[in-house]
């Protein structure tokens, strides 16, 4: 019923041509073998920024019942590819975004190629950015754009092993803090210098303080530096804090306490500029995504397929999407594990299963 052999070997194709983040080229031309490919089954193919960034449509109007998602870019560096190319065993498949998310774009393409012979009144959108692994700050507006002529959205990141979706991810942003203070000499005239690290110092135990792991939100300050010699009172430090929250509430109250913080500096004599990056709202489930994790399930009892559903600190496309108001499913790609390092893994027995599964829920859509 699903072609494997084909499957396998787009999706070789598509492992074998590095496209990190930053390598706007290899991101591009993943976005012109995508292009043709969904030309050739009759989509309507809009791309941007040199192919970084591709829509297609089933109809060409505006609105559309489903948005299929998936991100082109890797983490891995441009070279990755000749040191470690896509290959196989009897189960695995290994190669740099193999599960993430390669895996994912070459399903979406097979799943829309059959719903188009069998459902041709189903609107479709399929969107593919190549900035998903830098929080998507380029195709941000885009996606915006497109997610506002949803009803629902999946997004093809690898599912979990053991037949695992997702259905909440964890909000999320980024602190760089920023402090400036005086030099002195820490013998003669400690008195004359203010301290960056000892304010850096305060605001890394003030905001850790707000980790609640049990509600979901954990602090951590995962790059320091600054200072010049152990006798020389620091004039400069900086911080970066990764903030993960359950609820947008915890964000905001950390927010909240870095504002305080900069109101209030305890150490005379130095300032602090504070950079946000990377916000990203929690994906929680609405009332329509429970409905939508109430169809997939069934669809799996169906099939006599066994699913779990997982709730994840990671961050991706569908928490934006999410933040936006459209209900949304992730993880709903094969299934694959070690991801973002060199021994990241596709479950090759999990193509045909998900191929099939993912098929009977957009086939009887909507719901």
């Amino acid at each position: 019923m699903w072609d494997l052999i084909g499957f396998r070997n787009e999706l070789k194709e598509l492992v074998n041509i590095d496209s990190d983040s930053t390598d706007r080229a290899g991101v591009g031309q993943i976005g012109q073998i995508l292009a043709g490919k969904y030309r050739n089954i009759g989509l309507h193919v809009e791309a941007f920024d040199d192919y970084t960034c591709i829509q297609a449509k089933s109809h060409p109007e505006a609105d559309f019942d489903v948005l299929l998602v998936g991100h082109m870019d890797t983490v891995f560096p441009k070279g990755t590819v000749r040191q470690r190319p896509y290959s196989e065993d009897e189960k695995y498949a290994y190669g740099p975004g193999v599960a993430d998310m390669k895996a994912g774009l070459v399903m979406i393409l097979h799943l829309v190629r059959k719903l188009r012979e069998t459902n041709p009144s189903l609107r479709i959108c399929i969107a593919n950015d190549g900035d998903e692994e830098t929080d998507s700050v380029l195709s941000y507006e885009w996606l915006k754009e497109l997610s506002g002529h949803a009803q629902y959205a999946y997004v093809f990141e690898p599912g979990r092993t053991g037949n695992g979706f997702i259905k909440s991810r964890k909000g999320y942003v980024g602190i760089e803090a920023d402090f400036r203070g005086i030099a002195a000499h820490a013998g003669n005239a400690p008195e004359k210098g203010a301290s960056a690290i000892k304010e850096m110092a305060r605001w890394i135990m003030e905001l850790t303080a707000l980790q609640n792991l049990a509600a979901g939100t954990s602090v951590n300050a995962g790059i320091v530096n600054g200072g010049t010699s152990p006798n020389v009172i620091a004039d400069h430090a900086k911080a970066y804090f990764d903030v993960r929250v359950q609820e947008m509430s915890e964000l905001n109250q950390i927010k909240v306490k870095v504002q305080e913080l900069k109101k209030n500096i305890s150490v005379l004599g130095v300032t602090v500029d504070i950079k946000y990056s990377g916000e990203m709202s929690p994906m929680s489930p609405s009332q329509e995504t429970r409905q939508m994790i109430e169809h997939i399930t069934k669809k799996a009892e169906d099939l006599r397929m066994e699913i779990h559903w997982l709730s994840v600190g990671g961050v991706s496309d569908a928490n934006h999407l999410a933040g936006w108001g459209v209900p949304v499913i992730c993880g709903c790609g094969p299934c694959g594990g070690n991801l973002h390092n060199d021994k990241e893994y596709l479950e090759l027995y999990s193509l045909e299963s998900r191929l099939e599964l993912m098929y009977q829920v957009l086939a009887d859509m909507p719901f």
